[in-house]
């Protein structure tokens, strides 16, 4: 049997101080064997399409330096990259202001060099391949938005009797699919702040929570459990388990 921690959604500086906490916290009670990171390590959202002379003009050291310090802090196993982090990958290979181009591909050389420090495998936000499997519970950032996105994560990336477990969506959903070997799929929720200026006109909005996922995993049998931060303010988990 191994146990796991899936987390997602920092977005740098923007994270919830509290869910940071109770994430690290809950990592010296479960002691997983592997830690996987889902994505949105920084928000870089001043690199954004669309990004407004306020942003652009924003600095990237508080995000840059506060996704790293979660990296030494959680000391991931795995790094699947987020839509967010791209950005920087994006402007290091493409932008046409070559002095940018160098501070990016400066940013992504930061980046990896403390991946390798803490022996974490990065992996690329790819929709066929961006993903990490651990027995039948198959991680991802999430490539699907939307209400529905979990029932698509679902139909697309659960193996057969497994689930997928996704970030990017920022709420804590979940979602049993109807075929043959069955198939499941859950939104994990966000280590992130539920104000941030961005979404203020989505409804979306509405549903995101604070949150992460754990479990186990052991040959195709498999188990997710939901931490959470409830409506009266309390995180809960499930802190043992027992075999009837």
């Amino acid at each position: 049997m191994k146990k796991f921690i899936f987390a997602s959604d920092l977005h740098g500086d923007m994270a919830e101080p509290e869910a940071v906490e109770k994430l690290l916290k809950f990592c010296e009670i479960w002691k997983p064997e592997k830690r996987i990171f889902g994505g949105d390590l920084f928000d870089f959202r001043n690199i954004r399409r669309g990004a407004g002379a306020g942003e652009k003009a924003d600095s990237m050291q508080a995000d840059v330096k506060a996704g790293l310090m979660f990296l030494n802090n959680f000391k991931p196993n795995v790094f699947l990259l987020g839509n967010h982090d791209k950005r920087l990958w994006d402007v290091a290979r493409f932008n046409e202001c070559g002095i940018i181009k160098d501070y990016a591909r400066q940013g992504v050389k930061d980046i990896e060099k403390k991946a390798r420090q803490i022996k974490c495998k990065i992996i690329d936000y790819k929709a066929d391949t961006g993903y990490y499997d651990l027995g039948k519970v198959r991680m991802l950032h999430g490539y699907c938005a939307g209400i529905m996105a979990t029932k698509k994560h679902a139909e697309i990336y659960s193996p057969a009797g497994g689930i997928a477990l996704h970030g990017h969506t920022h709420a804590i959903h979940h979602h049993t699919i109807q075929r043959a070997g069955g198939g499941e799929g859950r939104g994990v929720g966000c280590l992130a702040r539920l104000d941030m200026e961005y979404n203020v006109m989505q409804p979306n909005r509405i549903t995101h929570a604070n949150g992460f996922a754990y479990g186990w995993v052991n040959g195709a049998d498999w188990e997710v459990f939901q931490a959470r931060k409830t409506k009266g303010k309390k995180w809960v988990v499930v802190k043992e388990i027992e075999s009837l």
